[in-house]
């Protein structure tokens, strides 16, 4: 994008850096993620022209997200905030994930009824969604660890029983969804989000910059990631502020520390708890265990799909001062949470 000087910048010089931002795959609901909600005014002067040099797949998002966004027009964006948004627009990295992108919102609705899943299959993803929906909302921990445990459980029974239905996998099959991560605490929430993402053969990127992860895999894995990961994000939150240890970091000044060391402990846990879930199931729960050469495969090709559509990525370091309240508390959590993947935590370069 090319900067203009700052003390010219017009609403017309702001969406053209939208359209140019629309041109490198950014969404509405992306950009409202960074750039807040005072900049939908514009977003709907620019929306006209987006079809022109957009990918079709970010242009659909223009007219869904645009159209679910309420028409509350905020009051026109003085000098200075044209100079804060003008900015911020160009710094703004591009997407690569395009070709596969699919807009969450549409994926999680189960997309079109026609062309999607079977009444049995359907009723199997309700009672996954349930369960998890359940586990948010409660705060008793034991209650919460049998929801998660058991839609784990179904899920990784469910995909056994229906792999062979759709025969193997191939590049194709892979889509992307971006998951928008709220301060503080991006990274560690990135980790918690690979921590499911793994177990369920997808893969994560994060974009920390502008703290926006892509969760690669098959549609049914996806779905299941951002179920679970909502809710687990949530029970996350929930035991980080009300864990016995959180009060006395409080008090010795040793806050930040606590959380630290929680959140760390409390994502690779998940990981662990994960995959023994998904491991209780048997594998003949699947036409004699022949489901699972399939399901290799989704994994194998969420990671190939992601190597080639992010071929310059970094590992993510999580040094921090070790605080053993923290950690013992995160486990704790965990294990009332109930979850767990493989360390796949890669950061966009």
């Amino acid at each position: 994008m090319h900067l203009p000087e700052l003390d010219d910048i017009s609403e017309q010089t702001i969406t053209r850096e939208l359209l140019d931002a629309a041109r490198q795959g950014w969404t509405p609901d992306d950009l409202r993620h960074v750039l807040g909600p005072a900049v939908v005014p514009l977003l709907r002067a620019t929306h006209p022209r987006v079809p022109g040099v957009a990918h079709p797949r970010i242009a659909a998002a223009w007219d869904r997200h645009l159209g679910e966004v309420a028409d509350d027009t905020p009051a026109a964006l003085d000098h200075r905030a044209r100079q804060v948004l003008a900015g911020d627009l160009w710094r703004l990295p591009a997407f690569t994930d395009t070709d596969v992108y699919t807009d969450r919102h549409a994926l999680l609705r189960g997309g079109d009824p026609a062309s999607g899943p079977s009444p049995a299959q359907r009723r199997a993803r309700q009672r996954i969604t349930g369960l998890l929906r359940k586990a948010r909302s409660t705060t008793f921990a034991a209650e919460a660890e049998s929801l998660v445990a058991k839609a784990q459980q179904l899920r990784q029974r469910y995909r056994l029983e229906h792999a062979l239905d759709e025969g193997p996998e191939e590049l194709g099959d892979v889509v992307s969804v971006r998951v928008h991560l709220h301060a503080p605490w991006i990274r560690f929430q990135f980790l918690l989000l690979g921590s499911v993402a793994v177990p369920n053969s997808c893969r994560t990127v994060l974009s920390g910059e502008v703290g926006i992860a892509t969760l690669l895999g098959h549609p049914d894995d996806v779905r299941h990631c951002l179920e679970l990961f909502t809710s687990l994000n949530h029970q996350r939150d929930y035991f980080m502020r009300h864990s016995p240890g959180a009060t006395a970091a409080h008090r010795r000044g040793q806050t930040s520390a606590y959380r630290r060391s929680f959140l760390f402990a409390y994502a690779n846990r998940i990981l662990d708890l994960l995959n023994q879930a998904t491991m209780d199931v048997p594998a003949d729960a699947g036409a004699s265990g022949g489901a699972l050469p399939v399901l290799a495969r989704r994994d194998a090709v969420a990671e190939e799909v992601r190597d080639r559509i992010f071929p310059h990525t970094s590992g993510m370091s999580f040094g921090h001062r070790h605080c053993h309240s923290g950690s013992t508390d995160g486990v704790a959590a965990a294990e009332r949470s109930h979850l767990g993947p493989s360390r796949t935590t890669l950061n966009s370069a």
